[in-house]
């Protein structure tokens, strides 16, 4: 409770009003929202739903704050703050890289959640590809688990954004798994998008799941 008290403050110091980091700082000022609603799949073809909320705000140019409520790796529920800046690159890569570090809960016990995101751009076609890497430690229970996301994506013509990430990751004392979700985020305006995704079960997860979701940038 007090955790999630210490959040809603910050992001209304933050400049939120009821209202990821990746490769690519925000940006001093600017906002992302993303809200979205997941129907986990099972073998017996019922769905199970589970929220998620990721908020990232810039501070400076350099500096990012986010907040990440919602599912796990563990699939418990999260409420985690993390901080990213600009990791820096030789410029003849090419590539763009950040680290974060992250606090918080994870059904009820503290974690500290450290990551590492690389990520390029491209103009022809206008796209990205990324790779997200963040491990949650568990102190008390002396437990990591871990995950990795990459994504392939691009813009159209039309601002509707088309893209592909494989999920893969492993809940300390389960197996290896890892699932594949494509998505498409629609332009409704500028800044403003409906996202729609569905994901399968590769390796040691739930068959498929389906995404219904929102996202904003300001």
């Amino acid at each position: 409770m007090t955790l999630r008290f210490i959040l809603a403050g910050i992001l209304w110091l933050a400049g939120l009003h009821g209202a990821e980091a990746g490769a690519w700082p925000r940006g001093k000022g600017n906002h992302f929202a993303f809200a979205a609603l997941r129907g986990i799949g099972s073998e017996d073809g019922s769905l199970t739903p589970s929220f998620s909320y990721y908020h990232e705000y810039g501070l400076t140019d350099r500096l990012t704050l986010s907040a990440d409520l919602g599912g796990a790796i563990s699939g418990f529920e999260k409420t985690i703050i993390a901080l990213s800046m600009p990791v820096p690159l030789p410029e003849f890569l090419g590539l763009k890289a950040s680290m974060d570090l992250g606090y918080g809960e994870i059904d009820g016990q503290q974690v500290m959640r450290p990551g590492l995101s690389i990520g390029r751009g491209f103009a022809q076609p206008e796209g990205w590809a990324s790779v997200d890497m963040v491990a949650e430690i568990f102190p008390d229970l002396l437990l990591v688990d871990w995950k990795v996301d990459m994504t392939l994506g691009m813009t159209a013509r039309s601002g509707h954004k088309y893209y592909l990430q494989v999920q893969s990751g492993q809940q300390m004392g389960d197996p290896f798994f890892s699932r594949v979700e494509a998505s498409v985020a629609w332009r409704l305006r500028d800044g403003l998008y409906l996202d729609v995704g569905a994901a399968a079960g590769l390796v040691s997860t739930d068959p498929y799941r389906v995404k219904l979701g929102v996202w904003r940038e300001f």
